[in-house]
């Protein structure tokens, strides 16, 4: 997500956010049914992981009825006991306390707040072709009409040597269709890579020596990987802006497959052709290997929660490169290698993050008719461990006990410290509001005016109410401390960096009951640029890391207030 300062777009920047308690305001008394929070004198960093799980048969079907007891957790090889548990089956969740409530019912949502599922459909138009990919949309429009809804959002992305959103999340299906609908008449760079392949293969057939066809299969492999690196960079993009967002994340990639070594099938051709001659291609072949790459969008992934379902639209296909204008060769290209090349990546990120790849189908109404079931077939594993003080990756594993049984759930995951969480919700919340606020907080905006000959300068202040701080005694006072995050958008998407400022409470211990009842303000001044605004805060306590989120939308006039004369 691109971040942009003050000076090029006129927003907040952190130099301009200017923390100050305001000069003795007048507390606010907070609402006679609000209890005073006991002062809090220590403070025990413990992490909740959750894992969702998929459980089959020998035969592919979903098996309800497990526990807790039926399932095993190790993360890092080390045993976990599981701490939270809940299954979604038949049309209900199933509670660890044996409670069992609708799935469609308002209290699922209640009790169980991850349930909402948030689908991604990432289109890649350059490695697709226009035809193949049209044959797949009738389809995967079919997965829209039944699962977007209520309980279902869904956007659309496509990416052709540059990202574009076609809709951003709405859970309104006809938009979603509308979306792919609009694709059908884009181009697809799936045919002019076709083109190119077969254009260096033609060289490579006539060529006369391993050095001579070497540089055919060097320059189209480098063109591709470039080409490549930038598709792995949009995607992990994609993947890195759905941080901080609430429920169950999947990451649908639409594509033709990806290679795991750019050009491998023109190096297997000159390792073929020229069999009997001394050649550097299988060692050149090692320079165009992109696992690193691909590596790099399941980390992503597994940051960010995501599951990524990939889908093959070349389907179930005769011998690609069976065709009149390869029947001459010499040494006809092994369309095996083409396959197994492309499709090996789309099955490493399916496996590690916790999704399928639809290869060598043409029955893709199968594939995401499972991707369906996942939101209403699967258990929920959680358990606690201690909080470490930096980001940092684990290895997870998921055993089930019974014998014959499958588990299919992500293999690694990304345990956030509470800054970074909090940094990334406030973030998405920008575009996708959030109403939790267990402080209490409120955030009033003041009367705008003139910061220079372009901006306008907006003062700020931020509420919190003493009584839901986390108190720690010091000496003859108590204190508490709490961060403030802020960030801004403009009506063109245009972000500014966020910034976060930490606020000291100081409370005389004579002072504490009184004090409860009272808010504590906090005052900064935003400089923004005329027109719509969209401000996003987050206040999160020190002590308890209970955290607020509160957005306001802001629209900043060139025009001067209206002033009432007399009559």
């Amino acid at each position: 997500m691109k971040t942009v300062g003050l000076a090029a777009a006129a927003l907040l920047a952190a130099a301009s956010l200017v923390a100050q308690r305001a000069p003795a305001p007048p507390p606010r008394p907070a609402p006679e049914s609000q209890k005073p929070i006991p002062p809090v004198s220590e403070r025990v960093e413990v992490a909740v992981t959750n894992v969702e799980v998929v459980v089959t048969d020998s035969k592919g079907n979903r098996v309800p009825g497990l526990t807790r007891d039926d399932f095993e957790v190790y993360q890092d090889g080390v045993p976990q006991k599981i701490t939270n548990f809940y299954a979604v089956s038949g049309g209900k969740v199933l509670l660890d306390d044996g409670k069992v409530i609708g799935l469609d019912s308002d209290q699922a949502q209640a009790e169980v707040p991850d349930l909402k599922a948030r689908y991604v459909l990432f289109i890649d138009n350059l490695n697709i072709t226009p035809q193949n990919r049209n044959r797949m949309f009738t389809r995967l429009e079919e997965f829209v009409k039944d699962t977007i809804g209520r309980h279902a959002e869904a956007m659309v992305v496509t990416y052709n040597r540059s990202l574009k959103v076609k809709r951003k999340f709405t859970s309104d299906a006809s938009e979603i269709i509308a979306a792919l609908d609009e694709t059908e008449h884009e181009t697809g760079g799936g045919t002019s890579l076709a083109s190119e392949r077969t254009d260096a293969l033609h060289k490579i057939d006539e060529s006369s020596s391993a050095d001579e066809a070497l540089p055919y299969a060097r320059n189209y492999a480098k063109s591709l990987r470039n080409d490549l690196q930038f598709t792995v960079d949009a995607i992990k993009n994609t993947l890195n802006s759905m941080a901080g967002l609430d429920g169950r994340k999947v990451f649908v990639y639409v594509s033709e497959g990806l290679p795991s070594t750019a050009g491998l099938e023109l190096f297997d051709q000159i390792q073929r052709k020229f069999q009997n001659q001394a050649s550097s291609s299988t060692l050149e072949q090692f320079e165009f290997d992109m696992s690193n790459k691909y590596a790099g969008i399941v980390q992503a992934a597994n940051a960010q929660g995501v599951t990524i379902w990939a889908l093959d639209a070349s389907g179930l296909t005769t011998d690609a490169l069976i065709s009149a204008e390869h029947r001459s060769f010499d040494t006809r290209p092994s369309d095996f290698l083409l396959r197994q090349n492309t499709q090996a990546p789309l099955l490493l990120m399916a496996d590690q993050t916790g999704g399928m790849a639809a290869v060598n189908t043409n029955d893709w109404k199968k594939s995401l008719d499972e991707l369906s079931k996942d939101f209403s077939n699967f258990y929920s594993l959680g358990y606690r461990t201690t909080r470490s003080a930096v980001d940092r990756p684990h290895s997870i594993e998921v055993r089930v006990k019974r014998k014959g049984l499958k588990v299919r759930t992500r293999k690694g995951f990304l345990e956030k410290t509470i800054e970074t969480k909090t940094s990334e919700s406030v973030l998405a919340s920008l575009y996708y509001p959030r109403d939790d606020n267990p402080l209490g907080v409120s955030v009033s905006i003041g009367a705008q005016k003139p910061y220079d000959e372009e901006n306008f300068a907006v003062p700020v202040r931020v509420a919190v109410p003493i009584g839901k701080l986390g108190l720690v005694p010091v000496g003859d006072h108590y204190e508490a401390a709490f961060f403030v995050y802020v960030v801004a958008r403009d009506s063109g998407d245009k972000q500014s960096d966020l910034a976060i400022q930490r606020q000291v409470v100081k409370v005389p211990a004579k002072d504490l009951d009184t004090a409860q009842h009272k808010d504590w303000y906090y005052d900064f001044t935003m400089t923004v640029s005329p027109g719509a605004q969209r401000l996003a805060f987050a206040v999160r306590d020190e002590v308890s890391n209970q955290v607020s989120y509160y957005q306001k939308n802001l629209f900043v006039s060139l025009l001067p207030k209206e002033t009432k004369t007399k009559g």
